[in-house]
């Protein structure tokens, strides 16, 4: 009926500008189950697009309106094979918003084949895989190590006048009114399949992802503030005065850089496995510093550079919310390479990933939520044409 094609086609619709409800995505996930036709519009949406060069710029989506209108409108394409079954709902959900391009243009991908089972039975273990959670080791002055997790609540030590206190997967440091010029540093460090979220004793709030560690003074009692972080935190600094007055600045170091604020909200990614070393703002102003190189951002700007080398700082317009994806509990992909998404799971799901075949040119957009298994994220890539197989704690990447 005309009414209820209508009526689904606006509840896509809104699905892809990611403003319907739960309730609304429910019904539309249900109608899709209901039979091979409907299924096919998972179908329009896995199919793989890649945008001409001069069609997209760096922070675009991949669902311009001439996609968008392809996709609401083709409803009776050829018979394809379903791409999803009612014990996987939050795979379905995710499959909505990831599409797979390969170079060479716009093109569908019109033969689509069954994707060979990756999961034999004696591999559930690892297919079960829990994603990563809140767990972290502190480490405090004189070298003692504290486990931190979710169900940890109360004190859990006092450095100089600073209590420490973890409550639900947040570590706060309560700052007393010592100003002794002993100054005691504490390290939070997340293992790969951790985060947590860390107040420290000026009020900054620091999110940090897996695979990371941030080291910093018990109290701030000098001219800056100043931490060093590897691998990748989101920031919100609070503001303080000195006592001579105007602003305490809050210097991030790097392994090979440094970032200077003054009160703002910022993502940093500084794996050293990755490509580039990015600092994305989202509010206020940041002065980033790399080798003899120094620029300023604005909200929306992302900077960044080679790791380990010697490079200049490249400034463009970017999407935030891709830079703090993680942070909200989703991955978020932009025109991500196989290892780059491979890469982000590993350090999640505290897995090994080993590739065979020949180097992929694929690119990604879209979405997989943090909270699902492992084997479900990787029937999310096994929907989208990447095979994976298991070998105890490796995932192995066909290409």
């Amino acid at each position: 009926m005309p009414q209820e094609k209508d009526h689904y086609r606006q509840l896509l619709e809104r699905y892809l500008d990611n403003t319907c409800t739960p309730q609304e995505a429910k019904e539309l996930f249900d109608y899709l189950q209901q039979d091979a036709s409907n299924r096919l519009l998972l179908e329009e949406i896995r199919a793989s697009f890649i945008p001409p060069a001069d069609a997209m710029d760096a922070g675009s989506a991949p669902w311009s309106g001439r996609v968008k209108q392809q996709l609401l409108e083709k409803i009776r394409p050829p018979k394809v094979v379903p791409l999803y079954k009612k014990r996987w709902p939050r795979v379905a959900a995710a499959v909505l918003l990831l599409a797979v391009a390969s170079l060479g243009g716009w093109r569908y991908y019109r033969h689509v084949k069954q994707a060979p089972t990756a999961y034999a039975q004696s591999e559930l273990s690892l297919q079960d895989l829990p994603p990563g959670g809140n767990k972290a080791v502190l480490t405090l002055a004189n070298g003692a190590t504290v486990l931190l997790d979710s169900t940890g609540n109360g004190a859990i030590s006092s450095q100089g006048a600073t209590k420490i206190i973890q409550a639900n997967g947040l570590l706060t440091y309560q700052a007393g009114n010592s100003h002794t010029a002993t100054v005691l540093y504490n390290t939070v460090a997340t293992p790969r399949g951790g985060q947590y979220k860390i107040v420290l004793p000026d009020g900054t709030r620091v999110w940090l992802n897996a695979a990371s560690s941030l080291r910093f003074p018990t109290a701030f009692n000098g001219q800056e503030r100043s931490v060093t972080l590897h691998g990748e935190g989101y920031f919100e600094v609070a503001h303080r005065q000195l006592p001579q007055g105007g602003k305490m600045p809050f210097k991030v170091q790097l392994a090979d850089g440094a970032v200077e604020v003054l009160g703002t909200h910022f993502n940093i990614m500084a794996y050293p496995d990755e490509a580039e070393v990015r600092t994305t703002l989202l509010q206020g102003a940041v002065n980033v510093q790399h080798d003899t190189y120094t620029t300023r951002l604005a909200p929306g700007q992302q900077a960044t550079w080679k790791t380990a080398a010697r490079s200049s700082i490249r400034v463009t317009h970017t999407d935030t919310e891709e830079a703090i994806a993680w942070k909200q509990g989703y991955f978020r992909f932009n025109r991500a390479g196989v290892a780059d998404v491979m890469r982000q799971l590993q350090r999640w799901y505290n897995i090994e990933v080993r590739y065979e075949g020949e180097s992929s040119q694929r690119e990604f957009w879209g979405r997989i939520p943090r909270n699902i298994r492992l084997g479900e994220a990787l029937r999310i890539l096994e929907l989208s044409n990447i095979h994976c197989s298991m070998a105890g704690d490796t995932i192995i990447v066909h290409q």
